[in-house]
C-alpha cells in the first residue's frame, strides 16, 4: 500500500511526490523514464529559472543544479533542446547517472558540466534509430539530415569525452555498452560515488 504525506494546504502527497518537491527545492532535478517532450520540458525550465534567479550572481556563487538520469533515451530532437541549455546554462549543471543512461539521454549527460555515476551505473553509446519517408526523395532528404545528425553527435562526443575519431568510429555500429569505471576511463565520468568521493557529494 502506497503511503501518503498530507501537504501544508491539507493536499495528501505520496512519498515520492513530497520527495520530489523537496529535491526541486534545493535544485535537484529527477529525469527518469523516456525522453520526450513533458519530462525535457519540465527539466528546461527549472534550468532556465534558476538561471534567471542566479542573473546577477557570479559564477562561482551560484547554486549548482544537480540532473539525477535514469533513462532508455528517447528523441533525439527532443533531448537536443535540453543539451543547448545545459551547455548555455550558467548555472553549472551536475549530471549524476543513476541505474542505466542510454542513447539521447547518454548526450543529455554528456553536456552536463560535472559528471558523477554510481559504481553499477551502466551506459550505452549507438546509432539512433531511423524513420524514412515513403517516397524516394523523402528517403534522400531524411537520410542526409540524418547523417548530418550523426556527424554532430559525433563531434560532440569527441567534444566532451576522451574518445578518439579513430575509438568512436570503431564502435559506432556497435550496441556499445560501459559500466562506469570503463566510462571514467573514457572521460564520460568524472567521479564515481564510493571510489572518487562520498555520496554526499551528489546531494
Amino acid at each position: 500500500m502506497e503511503e501518503f504525506l498530507i501537504s501544508s494546504n491539507g493536499d495528501q502527497m505520496s512519498i515520492y511526490e513530497e520527495t520530489y518537491r523537496s529535491f526541486l527545492s534545493d535544485r535537484c532535478i529527477i529525469f527518469c523514464g523516456e525522453i520526450g517532450d513533458g519530462v525535457i520540458d519540465d527539466a528546461i525550465m527549472y534550468i532556465l529559472k534558476w538561471n534567471k534567479e542566479d542573473k546577477d550572481l557570479p559564477i562561482e556563487k551560484r547554486k549548482k543544479i544537480r540532473l539525477y538520469i535514469s533513462s532508455v533515451g528517447g528523441s533525439t530532437f527532443s533531448a537536443n533542446m535540453l543539451i543547448d541549455v545545459i551547455a548555455q546554462s550558467k548555472t553549472p549543471v551536475i549530471g549524476v547517472a543513476l541505474d542505466l543512461v542510454a542513447s539521447a539521454a547518454y548526450l543529455c549527460y554528456l553536456a552536463c558540466h560535472e559528471r558523477y555515476a554510481f559504481e553499477n551505473s551502466s551506459f550505452l553509446q549507438h546509432e539512433g534509430d531511423l524513420s524514412i519517408g515513403n517516397s524516394r526523395s523523402k528517403f534522400k532528404q531524411t537520410a542526409e539530415f540524418f547523417d548530418m545528425m550523426e556527424n554532430r553527435s559525433k563531434e560532440f562526443i569527441l567534444s566532451r569525452t576522451k574518445m578518439t575519431s579513430e575509438f568512436y568510429d570503431s564502435v559506432y555500429e556497435q550496441e556499445y555498452w560501459l559500466y562506469a569505471d570503463k566510462a571514467q576511463e573514457l572521460g564520460i565520468v568524472d567521479k564515481i560515488v564510493g571510489k572518487d568521493c562520498s555520496i554526499d557529494e551528489v546531494l
